[in-house]
């Protein structure tokens, strides 16, 4: 081989001889470690420019739903949102109804457009009126006093106070049987209406008035009787000293019964009153005892006893 010939791959050595492989492997390798680090950087840069292309795009996608979403936000409340006047309620009042809820104590309050409701200092409620006002609490007022309490006394006892206002029934069942009012009366002179000395007792209590009604039951009668004191007290005081009875009452040109002491009686109190009842009978006799208006007694005195709470009610 002559002087400048070639190797192989171009390389040659100045003596002739054969290439230096070594060399050549070494100079392949760091071609190639350079073109795999290229290559590296490349896949790097490429990935970060797809990165940023993605983040663009998703911006520039989500940014006008943004702005359209804020530019329909509502410029007007709604229509069924409380006002100022319906604070303290969740609900919308119907057309014509009350602008007022009525609002209990536990009821927490609602957000108004002032910002927050309080309750009163009193507490009341405040309920609508059937003309859509709201009622107003009456300053001071109390609960109503209980019926006997009413009639303990004179000026709290002020209902109409006469035979046919206490005794309005004119028939009464009773046992089984039917009682028709005969007859009814009031007498100031209270002694009148007594025997026995039931008269001195309640005239020394400082008695007003004595009040009867009789019914009857075929020849069977009951007369109902009541005292009328200015208090309980007194009312008490001749309950515990009686004695004798009422008379019975009939209208005039009746045979009279139980106008002397004798026949069955019962008596009690409630309130300012004395209440009574004797039974006997207007058949010709007297004193006769009746059974049967012997075992209504206790009833027409319960009835009484009824009555007289009964006007503390109303």
């Amino acid at each position: 081989m002559s002087d400048g010939a070639q190797g192989s791959n171009g390389w040659a050595r100045p003596d002739g001889g054969e290439p230096d492989w070594a060399a050549l492997a070494e100079q392949h390798e760091q071609q190639y470690r350079r073109r795999k680090k290229l290559r590296m950087i490349g896949a790097v840069a490429g990935s970060a420019v797809l990165v940023g292309v993605i983040t663009v795009t998703a911006v520039a996608l989500s940014g006008p739903a943004k702005d359209t979403k804020a530019n329909q936000a509502p410029t007007q409340a709604p229509t069924n949102a409380p006002t100022a006047d319906q604070a303290g309620t969740t609900s919308t009042e119907p057309p014509g109804s009350s602008p007022f809820p009525t609002t209990s104590a536990s009821a927490s309050p609602s957000p108004s457009a002032s910002g927050s409701v309080k309750p009163s200092a009193a507490g009341t409620s405040r309920t609508p009126s059937a003309s859509g006002a709201p009622a107003t609490p009456v300053p001071g007022s109390t609960a109503p006093l209980d019926p006997l309490t009413v009639i303990s006394a004179a000026a709290t006892d002020t209902a109409p106070l006469d035979p046919g206002s206490l005794f309005p029934a004119t028939t009464l069942s009773i046992d089984g049987k039917t009682w028709t009012r005969l007859t009814t009366g009031a007498n100031p002179t209270c002694w009148q209406t007594t025997t026995g000395g039931l008269g001195d007792v309640i005239t020394a209590q400082g008695c007003r008035t004595v009040l009867r009604a009789t019914y009857t039951s075929g020849s069977s009668a009951v007369t109902i009787g009541v005292a009328v004191f200015d208090a309980r007290a007194n009312a008490d005081a001749s309950n515990q000293a009686h004695k004798g009875q009422v008379q019975g009452l009939v209208a005039a040109g009746q045979t009279s019964f139980c106008t002397s002491a004798g026949c069955v009686n019962t008596h009690g109190a409630v309130g300012r009153y004395t209440y009574y009842t004797v039974s006997g009978t207007v058949k010709p006799g007297g004193n006769t005892a009746d059974p049967v208006a012997t075992a209504a007694g206790p009833d027409f005195a319960a009835h009484a006893r009824a009555q007289l709470l009964a006007r503390g009610s109303r």
